[in-house]
């Protein structure tokens, strides 16, 4: 078994794997090594279809993190315009390639997220002949092994995650950002979970690794920098030992700050579009909903990793992540789920629910006593509609909206009122809108505050003199912990 590998600069803590875990492994046709129960390759003369006079190779790559194929992967021979796609099944096949001695090259995003890059030795292609050659990533307990030291595996957890960080423009590190890791751990009584924060500095490389992790884990993560911070998105290690997860954050607020864009399609579990989705760039504000087609476009965007918040009646309201950039827009495939009421039986969830709002926040703001706060029993998660549970609280007043069908939530002086769903400015597309994408069923919390009495977090310019409603749902408190 030859070993064939081209290291990116990492982590330091790795340099000395570069001979052994991390590198790919071309393996024999029987694919005895990092696969398991590889597909049978057989051998031929001549690949079909390859004018005479050409050499052709093929074989399967195998994700060995993961334990499955490697989909989606870039093969190329080097120094000439022929290259394939991996298949579901992980397989590749390139035909008409010069004679001659080549490198093979793979490009894939998991690699990128590890930093490798991959290039064979020089292989021997012959006129009228077929290699098969099949390659594998190392597996995630190999490159944890060298990645993070021993004591740490031992007293915290196997797990570890890594990425890199970088500018979303540029590419280039983003040197001494700061990334950080929030995820929950319970004790053997099985009693409350605690929240956990890691957190990591990004090095010369771009890279960062946060070691002694549960596994499995399911968190989330950020990335800060100069007063900068991308959006909060999913980080987990599902299944072995270790989490992938890149991000990007721009180095400051520039001239470029709002200058991204993003595009895509919501479709169902089926694959059909879902038409009047909502599409929410978290703590942006900037909203859209999608067309019959299911298709979407947002601009004037924040660069770096965002996550858009998506919700549709008749659906669980999602979120998902994307890397935005100023100079090439991002595309994005949303697939929502079917909805599913929650919380029917309240005395066994109502712990999750305190945690969840204790994560957000709330019950920090609940305690200073500043606004008016619903949660619990005083929160009608019962009622036909949101603005229907708004009635109980004081100073607040329900009313139609211009289209007579629909209502909004107003102030029982006059002013105006600002909403805030989740943490981020509700801006209203449709009169009363709220009503159509946020189920009572998902109410955790709501905060109402006067407009001397609005914390600096739900300020809005412009609207000093607004009273502020802040609600919480089950999009933000039942999953995975928020700072």
């Amino acid at each position: 078994m030859d070993r064939i590998f081209k290291q990116d600069a990492l982590l330091a803590a790795i340099q000395a794997l570069a001979s052994v875990a991390f590198a790919m492994l071309c393996m024999t046709p029987n694919g005895a090594a990092l696969a398991q129960n590889p597909p049978a390759a057989p051998v031929e003369q001549a690949p079909p279809g390859v004018a005479a006079g050409f050499a052709g190779i093929r074989g399967f790559i195998v994700d060995s993190l993961h334990q499955q194929p490697l989909v989606g992967a870039t093969v190329s021979i080097e120094g000439t315009s022929r290259s394939a796609l991996t298949s579901r099944d992980g397989r590749y096949s390139i035909d008409s390639v010069p004679p001659g001695s080549h490198r093979v090259l793979v490009t894939h995003p998991i690699l990128d997220t590890i930093g490798m890059k991959f290039e064979s030795r020089a292989l021997p292609f012959a006129a009228g002949e077929l290699a098969t050659k099949n390659f594998a990533i190392p597996k995630g307990s190999q490159l944890v092994s060298v990645i993070c030291p021993a004591a740490v595996l031992e007293s915290r957890g196997p797990g570890a995650l890594i990425g890199f960080v970088r500018d979303p423009d540029t590419r280039q590190p983003a040197t001494g950002s700061k990334v950080q890791l929030v995820y929950e751990i319970h004790d053997l009584t099985g009693a409350k979970p605690i929240t956990m924060v890691r957190e990591a500095i990004v090095d010369s490389t771009g890279a960062y690794r946060i070691c002694g992790l549960p596994s499995p884990m399911n968190g989330k993560v950020q990335v800060f920098r100069n007063g900068i911070s991308s959006g909060e998105v999913a980080a987990a290690i599902e299944q072995g030992s270790l989490g992938l997860r890149s991000l990007t954050v721009a180095p400051a607020k520039s001239a470029n700050s709002g200058t991204a864009r993003v595009s895509g399609v919501v479709i169902d579990r089926q694959g059909q579009p879902i038409a009047d989705a909502r599409i929410t760039v978290q703590g942006a504000g900037i909203t859209t909903l999608s067309v019959a087609s299911g298709r979407f476009a947002l601009d004037s965007l924040p660069p770096g990793t965002q996550s858009l918040e998506v919700r549709k009646p008749g659906y669980s309201a999602t979120d998902q992540a994307v890397e935005l950039a100023s100079a090439v827009p991002a595309t994005v495939r949303v697939v929502m789920s079917d909805y599913v009421a929650t919380l029917k039986t309240v005395h066994v969830e109502a712990s999750m629910v305190n945690k969840g709002l204790g994560d957000v926040g709330y019950l920090k703001r609940k305690q200073a006593g500043l606004g008016y706060f619903m949660d619990g029993p005083t929160l009608r998660t019962d009622a036909i509609s949101v603005t229907d549970a708004m009635r109980a609280a004081p100073g607040l007043h329900v009313t139609p909206a211009s289209d007579g069908s629909s209502y909004s939530i107003r102030s029982v002086r006059g002013g105006c009122v600002t909403l805030v769903v989740d943490g981020t400015p509700w801006k209203e597309l449709t009169p009363g809108d709220l009503d159509s994408y946020v189920p009572p069923g998902d109410l955790r919390g709501v905060e109402v505050y006067t407009a001397t009495m609005v914390p600096a977090e739900f300020q809005s310019p412009g609207r000093t003199t607004c009273t502020t409603v802040v609600i919480w749902t089950a999009l933000s408190t039942d999953r995975s912990p928020k700072k």
